[in-house]
């Protein structure tokens, strides 16, 4: 994942087993915040929470991430996006990010996907600063950049 933080707060939007969530609250992270909507995902993710005791700095929300994005509150300053590789909604998920005031100046967001899917290098007044390729996935990072 990378650093350590100094607290914060961390987005998981699809969050698969919760590993990146977790791995955020173990490197520092305040809390953490994680979207599913498979159930079985979500049990899971539940075990996981519960196994390594961090159920007070976890939230986890159960649905589709492009419902959910939209009435979430408050900030994040990290958020992780890895959505199943078909997933189609990825640049309206990243708008209600922005639409919803989830996002701060500071915060940066990362998108997993596979290396032959296409999101825009500015989505609003996010750019995407730097992109990495590991086989059949990229990682996007954007960073708040008003134009």
């Amino acid at each position: 994942m990378g650093p350590y933080f100094d607290g914060g707060t961390f987005l998981d939007v699809f969050g698969g087993s919760g590993a990146m969530a977790l791995e955020a609250i173990s490197r520092g992270m305040h809390a953490a915040t994680i979207i599913e909507k498979d159930s079985r995902a979500l049990k899971v993710i539940q075990d996981n929470v519960k196994t390594l005791n961090v159920t007070p700095q976890v939230t986890v929300q159960k649905g589709d991430a492009l419902t959910i994005t939209k009435r979430l509150s408050g900030t994040f300053d990290v958020i992780f996006m890895d959505p199943p590789y078909a997933y189609s909604e990825l640049s309206s998920v990243f708008q209600n990010l922005i639409d919803g005031n989830l996002l701060h100046p500071d915060s940066i967001v990362i998108v997993e996907m596979d290396s032959r899917a296409d999101l825009m290098d500015q989505i609003g007044d996010w750019h995407c600063y730097d992109t990495k390729s590991y086989g059949i996935s990229k990682v996007k990072f954007y960073e708040h950049a008003p134009q």
